[in-house]
């Protein structure tokens, strides 16, 4: 019960800091003109804000069977596509790759499981509706949590079984990018406590295998596309991608790499490249993951 208590204190803490931020934030931001934006199309129950996504595409150009998969961050607790909207639309405008922008339940509503047959519903809606079955998936924070699994339960079925994760097409996922990605957690803490629901709970599921809090584990097993991660100096999850980083190397995974150095003007802070696409070093960045995901 205290474990419950000190997470629920800070997720309020955590959605109130970060509304206020992004409020801020995203009054100044400018979007690029050349650039189209399709949004809040619903991609499994209309009415349900959560089960809505945007595509973003190359003024001039057309949505082929190609494009980046892009989910935001949050701490699984708060979110929304639109505080990754700058960044997505600058992502697509320059690497001429159309990025789907999706929503998706946060948690407590649903559990871990309930996150991912959100994200699969809308690949399945991309695939089937859209033509798109080839993807470079890319996220921020837990957002980036959130890519490196579905990328692992995408490549293996029994990966899917084992999380209760139900998808209909058949998609190929050429690359994954994590942006000051989160890749662990523990059960008994924030915001890891809030990966599953207590047996006899509203919406309670299966129990989640042990490399949900550790991500490492369930990547031996299935492997990872060639991958790309970013990170910052300031970064308050600085060392946990550089020992990420590593462990892919071990493994024998092609990783791109990225440390961003902070300077008097600019400091390198948890998700800077989504917070500021402007910066140097975010448009550095994004070009280390167009490489990784088109070459």
């Amino acid at each position: 019960m205290f474990e419950m208590l000190a997470a629920e204190k800070q997720r309020k803490a955590f959605i109130r800091n970060a509304t206020e931020n992004d409020r801020v934030r995203m009054a100044s931001e400018v979007y690029p003109v050349n650039c189209n934006a399709e949004c809040d199309i619903p991609y499994e129950q209309p009415d349900v804000p959560e089960h809505r996504l945007d595509i973003y595409n190359l003024s001039g150009t057309t949505v082929g069977d190609t494009a980046f998969f892009l989910i935001h961050g949050g701490a699984f607790v708060y979110g929304y596509k639109e505080i990754d909207k700058n960044f997505g639309m600058n992502l697509a405008v320059f690497s001429g790759v159309p990025v789907v922008n999706v929503n998706y339940h946060l948690m407590p509503a649903k559990s871990l499981s309930g996150v991912f047959n959100d994200l699969c519903a809308a690949i399945d809606y991309i695939s089937k509706q859209r033509g798109i079955r080839k993807l470079h998936i890319i996220g921020d924070s837990a957002g980036g949590y959130l890519s490196v699994l579905l990328t692992c339960l995408l490549r293996d079925k029994d990966v899917r079984h084992e999380m209760g994760v139900f998808i209909n097409c058949d998609v190929e996922v050429l690359s994954v990018s994590s942006i000051c990605g989160l890749y662990g957690g523990s059960p008994k803490g924030f915001p890891g406590i809030y990966f599953t629901k207590p047996a006899g709970s509203e919406g309670a599921d299966i129990d989640l295998p042990d490399y949900v809090y550790d991500l490492a584990k369930v990547i031996k097993r299935t492997g990872l596309p060639r991958t790309c991660l970013v990170t910052g100096d300031k970064d308050f999850l600085h060392d946990i991608n550089i020992e990420m980083r590593d462990f892919l190397v071990e493994e024998g995974i092609p990783v791109k790499f990225y440390d961003a150095i902070s300077n008097e003007s600019r400091v390198a802070e948890h998700v800077y490249a989504i917070s500021d696409p402007a910066w140097q070093e975010s448009h550095t960045a994004m070009m280390l993951i167009i490489e990784n995901a088109v070459g």
